[in-house]
């Protein structure tokens, strides 16, 4: 994922975003340098931003995060509600792409049973995710429903 893909859907998104982003997966560490750029073209001279603009290294990458924190959120710690929902905003636009992606019901399944294992599985997505026990006898369709719901109110929460 990259930020085109939050701009399509007229996502906002800051350092918190891209922070919380690399940290959880969804963005490689070259948003980092892809958001600097954009800084730069609104106006954003500082030598913090240039650098990154420049790219970031694999082996700079943790201490990159470390002064990303230190300079734009450094009240926030790891299980700050305002970082929890920016994992929230990226999981919605991920699952969104996950739903454009997959259009037979099994498969669209299996993708978001796939992200649920590898996001730290959500309490919040068990209703649709076709591995786990479901309170009520459930089908296929139910399922997607139920996605196509949660979807909905995700999209809502976040416009």
């Amino acid at each position: 994922m990259n930020l085109k893909y939050l701009k399509n859907r007229h996502i906002k998104y800051d350092w918190k975003t891209i922070f919380v982003g690399v940290q959880e997966n969804y963005f490689t560490k070259d948003v980092i340098s892809d958001y600097a750029v954009e800084l730069m073209e609104i106006g954003d001279e500082s030598e913090f931003v240039s650098e990154l603009a420049w790219g970031v290294s694999s082996e700079d990458l943790d201490k990159v995060m470390l002064e990303i924190k230190t300079n734009y959120f450094p009240h926030l710690d790891g299980d700050s509600t305002i970082l929890a929902e920016e994992n929230r905003k990226l999981r919605f636009v991920c699952l969104s792409g996950i739903k454009e992606k997959y259009k037979v019901d099994h498969e669209l399944l299996n993708e978001i049973a796939e992200f649920y294992g590898n996001h730290n599985y959500p309490e919040d997505m068990v209703s649709f995710v076709n591995y786990t026990p479901q309170e009520v006898p459930t089908t296929k369709e139910d399922m997607v429903n139920r996605f196509d719901k949660f979807l909905k109110l995700e999209s809502v929460r976040f416009s």
